[in-house]
């Protein structure tokens, strides 16, 4: 659905806010925290999740590509994400909402709005990643002593296998309750590549070292 002069939506009277980052201060519209207008944006951007925990996992993963990926990392992002600067973000942007995401996006992308540039692709595999370390992590602690995955040294292999089994038994005790699904992204080759390279990238610098 391509929304009527979407790239400046009305947010009523006042000032407008917008959802972004400046430098690593991220600003939320608090309209958001409305159950009703935000499940109204989420259904006019065709969206499958929309929450403000996944907000600011995609603002801050613009942040840590300011702070990680510039320099030594930024042709290897390039080889994965393709070039951030052809076309140039305005104009990607403005592309997007005037013809809507890539077809067939589903084959190569995590989410539609990561069809729009290289910097919306990378927020929106970083925020995925985010929420995959976050339910494993979350996951690990529930088993308690049984826990056979420990994050800060699993595998990234083994934390996408564990991701897509947790995430098809938690989709289907959602939908038994008619409920969305829990984890509605498909981990194409393409995306898990992606991943994998936020995941080294993020180990780089938990390691203290920037190199790739």
């Amino acid at each position: 659905i391509i929304l009527k002069d979407a790239l400046w939506r009305t947010v009523g009277k006042g000032k407008r806010i917008f959802t972004g980052h400046a430098n690593g201060k991220i600003t939320i519209n608090i309209r958001e925290a409305d159950d009703d207008v935000r499940e109204q944006l989420r259904v006019d951007l065709n969206e499958a999740q929309r929450t403000l925990v996944g907000h600011f996992h995609h603002e801050i993963g613009h942040y840590y590509w300011q702070l990680l990926v510039k320099g030594v990392w930024l042709k290897h992002f390039t080889s994965v994400f393709g070039d951030h600067e052809n076309p140039s973000y305005a104009d990607a942007l403005e592309q997007y909402y005037a013809s809507g995401p890539l077809k067939h996006w589903q084959q190569h992308y995590v989410s539609a709005y990561a069809t729009m540039h290289p910097w919306e692709d990378f927020a929106e595999t970083f925020a995925t990643y985010l929420d995959m370390v976050s339910v494993l992590h979350t996951a690990m602690y529930q088993q308690g002593n049984q826990a056979t995955l420990y994050i800060r040294t699993a595998e990234f292999d083994d934390m996408i296998t564990a991701y897509k089994r947790l995430g098809i038994l938690l989709n289907e005790m959602n939908r038994t309750l008619g409920l969305m699904d829990f984890l509605p992204e498909i981990f194409n080759p393409t995306v898990i590549n992606k991943a994998r390279f936020i995941h080294k990238l993020v180990r780089s610098a938990q390691n203290g070292n920037p190199s790739n």
